[in-house]
């Protein structure tokens, strides 16, 4: 199986992130989707893999200030709440985008 290859990765606003990917298809991820399924230590458990993050925690408005890539193979984000150690692997963001959290 490919990994899926980002082709352009842009901010649209501070609420949503665009990914252009290789093979055509496009996805919008809102600021708010992408804290929740932040994968760091802090909002996920390591060991069990249950979400740690409350998402009564995270307000309907957070602001995604900006994306830093991490290698080649993934983004960490920036949000207004201070949170910025999540690394986001390429595979992640396409699978959450078929989910329908980045459409």
């Amino acid at each position: 199986m490919q990994q899926p290859t980002p082709k352009k990765a842009d901010l649209v606003s501070p609420f949503v992130f665009r990914i252009e990917w290789k093979d055509g298809a496009i996805a919008e991820h809102k600021a708010r989707d992408l804290r929740l399924a932040c994968p760091c230590a802090s909002c996920v458990d390591e060991g069990t893999g249950q979400p740690l993050l409350d998402p009564k925690t995270v307000p309907a408005d957070i602001l995604l200030f900006g994306a830093e890539l991490v290698g080649r193979y993934g983004l960490s984000f920036f949000w207004s709440d201070g949170h910025k150690t999540g690394i986001f692997a390429w595979p992640k963001l396409r699978a959450l985008a078929q989910l329908g959290t980045g459409q």
